[in-house]
């Protein structure tokens, strides 16, 4: 009898200490990288091309000119870019995004505590 109960204790305390691990919270990691910039950008269409013919970056100003071929929907392009390594970026990219106006972009570095903007200005190409 002593042992069927030092079993259920066993039990139940393995249960709770297993059942405290929480795995569906988000897991952020944090370097001591403090580079945040933007080192390329794609522009893709609903087919999947990239329509990016030339792509100046001005690190300094934070601002990025685009030039795309003539007659491509600047209201409807998926973006696309490289980051200092470990950085993220806000808005998240990879998504339909209005390009008939600029948009704004926040790089932050991996350690979290360096942003840098940057404005991505589309033109077409005439």
């Amino acid at each position: 009898m002593k042992t069927h109960i030092l079993l259920i204790v066993k039990v139940l305390l393995l249960t709770i200490i297993l059942g405290a691990c929480d795995t569906d919270e988000e897991v952020y990691q944090v370097t001591d990288r403090t580079d945040a910039y933007i080192s390329s950008v794609q522009l893709y269409t609903a087919d999947n091309r990239n329509v990016a013919t030339q792509v100046t970056i001005d690190d300094a100003n934070g601002i990025i000119n685009v030039e795309v071929k003539n007659g491509v929907n600047l209201a409807h392009l998926k973006p696309r870019c490289s980051l200092a390594p470990e950085a993220t970026i806000t808005p998240k990219m990879g998504v339909w995004t209005n390009f008939s106006v600029p948009v704004k972009y926040t790089v932050i570095s991996g350690s979290g505590e360096v942003y840098k903007e940057y404005k991505i200005i589309v033109v077409e190409k005439e």
